[in-house]
């Protein structure tokens, strides 16, 4: 319950802070929804697109391809670029009465969907979840994150660990994790992004 009040939250935090998106097409593959780059402390964000896809689209319209990415211990490096190519909609909740934004996720993104993946990322204060069953990793250093208000849902990952964690991790310490990669567009109890099964990179 802690972590759908707080996913909830900051989801109201970012539309009311203006992410609203606009009405214009665009490649998903060339223009993304608040571009983010780990090392970059860029103010300006793209306006957010729409992408058009098809509401019976399949799992095979989304073909994956192999030689798009870099591996390390067979596992895909998924990036904070490539995290980037979603776009969202307002979408309004019953349950709370509230609009919401909805992310529309390009279709490299679903391609990933289920693939072993590693992603590098900053560690979000576990006292912030309030659950330590489960970590959040950003793209960015805690002060400029989503949490803060200072960037979208695209630059943040649920993180759900495999077993227990061997160490405790503390905020903003930059750390890599390993799992199984799942979309999230509907269940506010988790971010957009989810990495199931996930295990710590030595």
């Amino acid at each position: 319950m802690k972590q759908l009040l707080l996913n909830i939250s900051v989801l109201l935090l970012l539309t009311a802070c203006g992410g609203n998106p606009s009405d214009t097409d665009h490649d998903p593959e060339t223009d993304h929804t608040h571009h983010t780059e780990i090392s970059g402390n860029n103010n300006e964000q793209p306006e957010a697109t729409k992408v058009n896809v098809s509401p019976t689209a399949t799992d095979s319209d989304y073909a994956f391809d192999p030689s798009r990415y870099k591996y390390e211990d067979g596992h895909i490096i998924l990036t904070w670029e490539e995290l980037a190519k979603v776009s969202f909609e307002e979408d309004y909740n019953e349950e709370f009465e509230e609009y919401i934004l909805r992310p529309v996720f390009s279709d490299t993104l679903k391609a990933l969907e289920n693939k072993h993946v590693m992603v590098e990322g900053y560690v979000i204060p576990i006292e912030e979840t309030g659950d330590e069953t489960f970590i959040v990793l950003s793209g960015l250093p805690y002060l400029q994150c989503f949490f803060c208000g200072g960037a979208g849902p695209e630059t943040v990952i649920d993180i759900l660990p495999k077993g227990k964690l061997k160490k405790r991790l503390t905020t903003d310490q930059k750390i890599t994790f390993k799992g199984k990669f799942r979309l999230n567009a509907d269940d506010l109890d988790y971010l957009n992004y989810i990495l199931d099964d996930a295990e710590l990179v030595d």
